[in-house]
């Protein structure tokens, strides 16, 4: 009989072994299912990692043909700035000699003075005023106007006035 109780402990044994073995069995086909999720969470972090690898060598070239661009467009401004500031430039030189021209005519074609009598030359420079130079010559500011066919009060730097003598 001692082989009957040696079965009927080693049953028991047995029971225990194969409760073991089938919790041993869940776990592992857990742990199984884990990982197989754990490979594809992985499998989709690496798909989405190389998407954004792949759009941002998409924004750097983007960008650098934008810096391109850019420093073309730059090189444009100046170039329209230089070129603009020749063309002012000639307009500037071609008004002055458009005055300059004006002036001499106004000037040769008043041909001196207006009226009878002495008159003294005053070259006008820069600072010179009417009144000033009347107050300097001892006369008024109208006949200083009148002599010179002036209509207004607004003198050039080298302008030529004739100045009427006091008697």
């Amino acid at each position: 009989m001692l082989c009957g109780c040696e079965e009927l402990s080693g049953g028991r044994s047995s029971q225990y072994q194969r409760q073991q073995y089938d919790a041993a069995r869940v776990q592992t086909d857990q742990l199984s299912a884990t990982v197989v999720n754990l490979q594809n969470t992985n499998g989709e972090i690496i798909r989405v990692v190389n998407d954004l690898n792949q759009k941002i060598a998409a924004l750097e070239q983007k960008n650098a043909n934008l810096e391109k661009n850019i420093a073309v467009l730059q090189q444009q401004i100046a170039n329209e700035s230089k070129e603009r500031q020749i063309t002012i430039n000639k307009m500037i030189e071609q008004i002055s000699k458009e005055v300059s021209r004006a002036s001499a005519a106004s000037a040769s074609s008043s041909g001196g003075p207006v009226g009878a009598g002495e008159f003294l030359v005053h070259k006008v420079e820069s600072g010179h005023t009417l009144g000033a130079i009347a107050k300097a010559y001892n006369v008024s500011v109208q006949d200083i106007m009148t002599a010179n066919r002036m209509k207004d009060t607004n003198l050039r730097v080298g302008q030529t006035l004739y100045i009427p003598k006091k008697k």
